[in-house]
């Protein structure tokens, strides 16, 4: 056996490369039985995912230094096809700051068939770092982190498909990133280590990471995966990214400081943020005209709504559905609404809220094309992206009023652009200049940060016949975004992966994390990029829920997405969930360096009881902590040689001093 060994992990593959074994010093790290180190999915066009396992193939390894590669020269899949297909692996230590190994592949394909994906690594287990299964915690990456505790037992019950995937083999939580994934890291903590992938590569490209369970009624089995895409075709060589795995002391701190050690010695650099940007407090989200039609509200309307707002705390307007086309409708077109006032009317008013101290957002979408525009008939469908079957993606709304036609079967489709042409990277541009040109102190592109991360097969378009590279472009568009953006001004988007954030101000949130779940640990993605400026998400109205949600923005340091009736109110039109902004804000405000001129950290480990949760925010040498009892019950306790009470939901500031 060939190994390599690092940190508190061993790997060892046999000459052939069709057995390994995966080993810890001092703890259980018991692997399954015939485990494999990769498996590869191939697609002839009619049997679309044919799976081909490293443990059923016949390879050749080599070990020179600190690096083993080992060669397939053809894959073997389970039906027993064999494909003309070379398959180079490549394990070596790393030479980063952080100890651990490196995987990665090239894809030689001779054979007519398609390779689709690459799964590397693939780490199968019986048994991690503590003999309890039920204490470990699986920490995902999903929307900007969340917790999967007892992962053996819980995904098996959570994310069973019933009927459209091969359950029966495994049982897979998938992310794909970006887009459901903010950045492209997750591990296993288990006995007091932290079982740590991640994909290390400069470039965005689309890959999905996974975590599942062997099938019901069989022995405990847990798997952790990246899935590559190459799309090889017959006469193409692909090299995927290569991927770090370590076994680190202690917990998700561990992978948090890897994957922001790897990212800022390569290609993340802090965004410049302007001084206002730091001090927004939230905004009010109102669409003007929605997308079947009704008018909420006139551009004449925005002074007044503002100044609502700001009794209350907020300081900025996020404005949707200002385009005579109407919310969602008439993409990529938008052209002021004579019916709401017209050009004029919506500069004015945009320069009378900034007059008033107040700040400006204008919503255009970043990828959307309105299927019923001349726009789609004549050039958006040779920009949209083509799925797998050659047809385009589409997506549809289904946006109502009162009625039951809109809200039983729908209205609108769209397709999604590729930002790989220069046609949409000339559009987005195009449309921060004219948003601009309305007075606007934001440019804001919905959807844009990482919505839709589909791999597009239309090989006229930029990335050429590598779909999975798609992604790439949507950097090189936010890129010419922040070089064209005025001194002062700002550019925002919805949805976040990491690879854009050099070139944003801020993220209007629409992952998880953002939007609060029970599951939702937005302290990886936090700790890691502690730098960016992000909302939270589905404040609409005054719920049951709602004094849950804010209380998880105000201690993670988000600033208030306030949309009440979804867009088609403004805050003094829910008075009740205005006292509670109105509230919080206050408090924030008497703290305000500190949330916004500070820094959220996780230094410090309070000891505090069960059901409270705590956000650490430093300004120099002095820190406050925010306290929130995510509790039904009063709890009382005492902090910094004070007591505190609080009720169910509620939440204080603690000041170290």
């Amino acid at each position: 056996m060939l190994f390599l060994e690092c940190n508190n992990l061993k790997f060892s593959i046999n000459d052939l490369g069709n057995t390994i074994k995966w080993e810890s010093s001092g703890t259980p790290l018991k692997q399954s039985e015939n485990a494999d180190l990769w498996r590869a999915y191939v697609d002839d066009g009619y049997e679309r995912e044919m799976t081909v396992r490293s443990s059923k193939q016949c390879g050749r390894a080599i070990m020179v230094g600190d690096m083993i590669t080992v060669v397939y020269d053809e894959l073997v899949a389970d039906n027993g096809r064999v494909f003309n297909t070379s398959l180079t692996v490549t394990i070596r230590k790393a030479t980063v700051s952080h100890e651990g190994l490196l995987f990665g592949a090239t894809v030689e394909n001779h054979s007519d068939a398609r390779i689709n994906e690459l799964q590397l690594p693939f780490v199968d287990l019986e048994c991690a770092c503590d003999e309890d299964k039920s204490r470990d915690v699986f920490y995902h990456a999903n929307g900007l982190g969340a917790v999967i505790r007892s992962p053996w037992e819980t995904i098996r019950r959570t994310s069973h498909t019933e009927y459209i995937t091969s359950d029966n083999h495994v049982i897979w939580n998938a992310m794909r990133y970006p887009g459901d994934a903010a950045m492209s890291w997750f591990g296993l903590q288990s006995g007091g280590r932290f079982l740590y992938m991640g994909r290390h590569a400069d470039e965005l490209k689309v890959t999905v990471l996974s975590v599942g369970v062997s099938p019901r009624l069989e022995s405990d089995r847990l798997m952790m995966a990246i899935s590559h895409l190459p799309f090889a075709k017959k006469g193409e060589s692909v090299t995927v990214s290569e991927c770090f795995v370590s076994l680190c002391e202690g917990s998700w701190e561990s992978g948090s400081d890897i994957y922001g050690t790897y990212a800022r010695g390569h290609w993340y650099s802090e965004p410049k943020i302007p001084e206002w940007v730091k001090n927004i407090t939230g905004w009010q989200r109102i669409i003007l005209r929605h997308q079947f039609g009704e008018v909420n509200f006139k551009y004449e309307d925005l002074p007044t709504i503002y100044e609502t707002g700001k009794r209350y705390g907020l300081n900025m307007l996020m404005v949707f559905g200002w385009w005579k086309g109407r919310f969602d409708n008439g993409y990529p077109i938008y052209e002021p609404d004579d019916a709401l006032g017209g050009a004029q009317k919506l500069k004015e008013a945009i320069n009378k809220v900034r007059e008033m101290g107040g700040y400006v957002a204008l919503y255009t979408n970043g990828q959307l094309i309105d299927v019923n525009t001349d726009y789609y008939r004549k050039i958006g469908h040779k920009v949209c992206r083509i799925d797998i079957d050659g047809n385009d993606y589409r997506d549809h709304y289904r946006f109502g009023n009162d009625g039951l036609v809109l809200r039983s079967f729908g209205y609108k489709s769209f397709v999604t652009a590729c930002a790989a042409t220069e046609e949409w990277q000339n559009r987005v541009v195009m449309h921060e200049k004219m948003k601009f040109e309305y007075g606007c102190d934001s440019a804001f592109f919905d959807q844009l940060g990482a919505a839709a991360p589909l791999p597009c097969f239309n090989e006229e378009h930029l990335h050429g016949a590598r779909p999975d590279e798609v992604e790439k472009w949507r950097v090189e568009a936010f890129k010419r975004l922040a070089e064209n953006c005025l001194d002062g001004k700002a550019i925002g988007t919805e949805m976040v992966n990491d690879m854009v954030l050099p070139y944003v101000q801020y993220i209007h949130g629409c992952q998880i994390g953002p939007i609060f779940t029970p599951n939702c640990f937005p302290e990886m993605f936090i700790r890691t990029f502690p730098e960016i400026v992000q909302t939270d998400r589905f404040v609409h109205d005054d719920k049951d829920d709602t004094d849950r949600r804010l209380a998880h923005a105000f201690i993670r340091g988000f600033r208030l997405d306030v949309c009440p009736w979804r867009g088609r109110a403004h805050i003094g039109q829910l008075p009740s969930l205005a006292e509670k902004i109105g509230r919080l804000l206050s408090l924030k405000e008497k703290y305000h360096r500190f949330f916004y001129g500070g820094t959220i950290a996780f230094e410090t480990k309070l000891d505090v009881p069960a059901g409270i949760r705590y956000g650490e925010f430093v300004d120099g040498e002095d820190r406050i902590f925010a306290l929130w009892n995510d509790s039904t019950n009063d709890i009382t306790f005492e902090l910094f040689g004070k007591t505190y009470t609080l009720g169910p939901q509620g939440y204080c500031v603690a000041e170290n001093n």
